[in-house]
């Protein structure tokens, strides 16, 4: 039995033949992908053109999946491998959640009655951890979708 194989446009997510040159709903050629910079991508972003981006699976030249792992395992509570791929909103709120825990920590001892005040955060602070724990198992995996600033072309335009 033969098993019919696709992959997903990182553009639109339309499923295309596995084979496919170019995406048959938004005509986004794949190698375009492939070929794609993060390092561009992330200036587009802070530029505020991201929609000239994609959010591509595979991990572009420019990204070391193992710098990508080393930075989520460690310092991913924080946001450090978002910061690392260009994923700036995610990041910081990662950031900002990490910080709060820290200085909820830190002051428990100090502060009295502030177990009121941990159990306001306590389900923020788990949620930030699901999504770190879910972004380490993507990436080591392959899954996780990183920014790719794609060379388009005139009829390549969504």
């Amino acid at each position: 039995m033969r098993r019919n194989y696709t992959k997903r446009c990182p553009r639109c997510d339309t499923k295309n033949d596995y084979t496919a040159y170019r995406c048959s709903s938004c005509g986004l050629i794949f190698s375009r992908v492939e070929n794609g910079s993060n390092m561009l991508a992330k200036q587009l972003i802070l530029a505020g053109k991201g929609d000239e981006t994609v959010k591509a699976k595979q991990f572009p030249k420019d990204v070391s999946k193992k710098k990508f792992l080393l930075l989520c395992g460690f310092l991913g509570f924080w946001g450090a491998h978002n910061f690392y791929v260009g994923r700036y909103v995610k990041a910081v709120i990662a950031l900002i959640l990490g910080l709060i825990t820290i200085i909820l920590v830190a002051t428990s001892s100090i502060i009295p009655n502030l177990d009121k005040v941990m159990s306001y955060f306590s389900v923020p602070i788990g949620i930030n951890t699901i999504i770190w724990l879910w972004d380490f198992i993507d990436g080591a995996i392959s899954k996780y979708r990183i920014p790719v600033a794609v060379d388009f072309m005139e009829g390549d335009k969504k």
